[in-house]
């Protein structure tokens, strides 16, 4: 009977459904608990990490190190999870001029609510995040184009170079006030027909110098397929440098000693010079307002100079750190060239001309004369009386003073005036006609030798052809003595550099700006759409499409929306610093 019973119960299948469904029941549970347990550990992760990488960017941009932790504590207090982060050590924040760096952690443990089934009562994690930021510091070359068509009112009342100045000096200020104190220097280089460098800069460079009358250089083809220009310093340890030649300083009009006019070879007043690395806000702003609008347009030139200013070898002109290398990942180079118009054509004489090197038909004599000092009452050596006054001594109770005055005087030969009379020294000076520029009368050649027999005489140089032109024009010349052949020969020689030329030259000094990793913009003011000078612009700015034709660093401007393109430019210049 008991056997039976076991039997039967063993046999018995009702309630097996009941065991199985519980046992599914069960680990349902289990897995339940798991997904929440896992999604409520997730979700705490998420933000634990979400509030970390915030709390260090925020801190990256902080101005010390003590704020930097002092903003990261303040992000965990305000999110309600102080209590997770973990303490910040001295190595885990540096906070420097142009970087920063931030580090930080947390941790957290989280009790489970069904996963205890499962015999896991706590889950843990742990987060990190670090944050690195890096503003470069920029070195800016200015380029802005100052010709004569500057002068034009733009399509607002205001002349072109009016909104140039307000333009430029936004610009200025929107980078200076931007960066950390010494962080940001600008150069400005003016350009039309010349680029006039300051003393400083001339006295560095390595040049020819064959007169003092300006400072501008001359550039061949093959110097615009580079950007570094010869220095003194450099030639100390390179001997095979070619020194740089130095511009004609003359005019193709203006009478003698005037040539401050249109037409000039070269620029000298203040305002068309170069002002290098600046730091200063308001020294910039100065040199914006002094410049000034003449000549023609040579944008190849104002680029070569801009390419030159960031070129690491210019530490030899400045003395200092700047301009750093182009490898130095802390610092951007960036040229912002502004043009007008096209490039048109510059006038030189050849260097085979017979109008350039020594002895030129100009002579200047020197001789000391006196001239009135003061007058003074014999009686009252105190009273004395000074210009306009000469007339008092003529009166016995005054005495006048006189100094002695060193003054040149001016000859021109005319090359087709022999003195054919006879000859009346053997100087070879007797055999010319010479007319006295400041008397305006012609000498002949025996009065002309016998000027250094008359009390005073101190001097007679003849002058070499560079030093006469920056005395006088070829017109002037040719109105003195009749023969034009010089004035011909400076308009009509192949030596001019024509506007194709300068584009040629400007496309090849951009680019290799460019492959030295300058970046530069460029900005058509009041340019025509896809005519010469757009395009010679757009080539030379960075990220231009040869087969589209376009980039997106060329700005196409009218009026005041000059100010606009500098504007975005500064814009765009600070953003490319925080994303480096």
């Amino acid at each position: 009977m008991a056997r039976r019973r076991v039997s039967n119960f063993r046999e018995d299948e009702d309630g097996a459904m009941m065991i199985l469904t519980l046992f599914i029941f069960m680990f349902m549970l289990v897995m339940a608990g798991l997904g929440i347990d896992s999604m409520r550990h997730e979700m705490h992760r998420a933000h634990l990490q979400a509030t970390l990488d915030s709390a260090v960017l925020a801190g990256a941009g902080a101005s010390s190190e003590e704020e930097a932790k002092h903003v990261v504590e303040d992000y965990f207090a305000k999110a309600g999870m102080s209590e997770y982060l973990n303490a910040i050590g001295e190595d885990d924040i540096d906070i420097g001029l142009n970087s920063a760096y931030v580090t930080a952690s947390a941790q957290f443990e989280m009790d489970t609510y069904l996963m205890k089934l499962s015999g896991v009562d706590r889950l843990s994690t742990a987060a990190e995040a670090t944050a690195m930021t890096r503003v470069p510091k920029l070195e800016i070359a200015l380029v802005l184009d100052v010709s004569n068509s500057m002068n034009q009112n733009g399509t607002n009342s205001k002349s072109k170079i009016e909104n140039l100045q307000k333009a430029a000096k936004e610009f200025v200020t929107t980078i200076i006030d931007s960066a950390d104190p010494g962080n940001a220097t600008i150069s400005i280089v003016p350009f039309s027909t010349s680029v006039a460098p300051s003393d400083e800069i001339f006295d560095a460079m390595l040049v020819d110098e064959t007169h003092d009358h300006s400072n501008c250089l001359v550039f061949d083809d093959d110097d615009y397929n580079g950007t570094a220009l010869a220095t003194d310093a450099a030639a100390n340890n390179d001997l095979s440098l070619i020194p740089m030649k130095q511009a004609i300083y003359t005019s193709r009009y203006g009478t003698f000693e005037n040539l401050n006019q249109s037409w000039r070879s070269c620029y000298t007043e203040d305002g068309y010079r170069i002002m290098q690395f600046s730091t200063s806000k308001s020294d910039l702003h100065a040199k914006i307002d002094g410049m000034i609008a003449d000549g023609n347009t040579t944008g190849s030139l104002g680029v070569k100079w801009g390419a030159a200013l960031l070129d690491p070898s210019f530490r030899d002109v400045t003395g200092t750190v700047v301009p750093v290398d182009y490898s130095d990942s802390e610092t951007m180079k960036i040229i912002v060239m502004m043009g007008d118009g096209e490039n048109t054509t510059t006038f030189f004489f050849p260097e085979d001309s017979d109008y350039r090197g020594p002895d030129s038909d100009l002579f200047q004599v020197e001789y000391i004369e006196q001239q009135f000092k003061y007058a003074y009452y014999k009686y009252n050596s105190n009273r004395r009386y000074y210009d306009g006054y000469e007339w008092l001594c003529n009166y016995s109770n005054y005495s006048c003073v006189y100094e002695n005055v060193t003054k040149s005087n001016y000859f021109m030969r005319d090359p087709d005036r022999y003195y054919s009379n006879g000859r009346y020294t053997d100087d070879p000076l007797d055999d010319w006609y010479y007319y006295n520029i400041d008397e305006r009368e012609w000498f002949s050649g025996r009065e002309f030798v016998e000027i250094a027999e008359q009390e005073g005489f101190v001097s007679r140089d003849r002058l070499s052809w560079e030093e006469a032109w920056g005395m006088m024009s070829p017109r002037e010349y040719g109105d003195i003595t009749g023969i034009y052949d010089a004035y011909y020969e400076y308009e009509n020689t192949s030596s001019n550099v024509t506007g194709s030329q300068k584009n040629t030259r400007m496309d090849n000094v951009c680019g290799a700006a460019k492959n030295n990793g300058v970046v530069i913009y460029t900005i058509g003011y009041e340019v025509p759409k896809n005519g010469t000078a757009e395009t010679s612009l757009k080539k030379c700015a960075t990220g231009y499409d040869p087969v589209e034709g376009s980039t997106a660093y060329y700005y196409s401007v009218d009026g005041l929306d000059i100010s606009d393109a500098f504007g975005s430019i500064a814009g765009n210049v600070q953003a490319l610093r925080l994303t480096q």
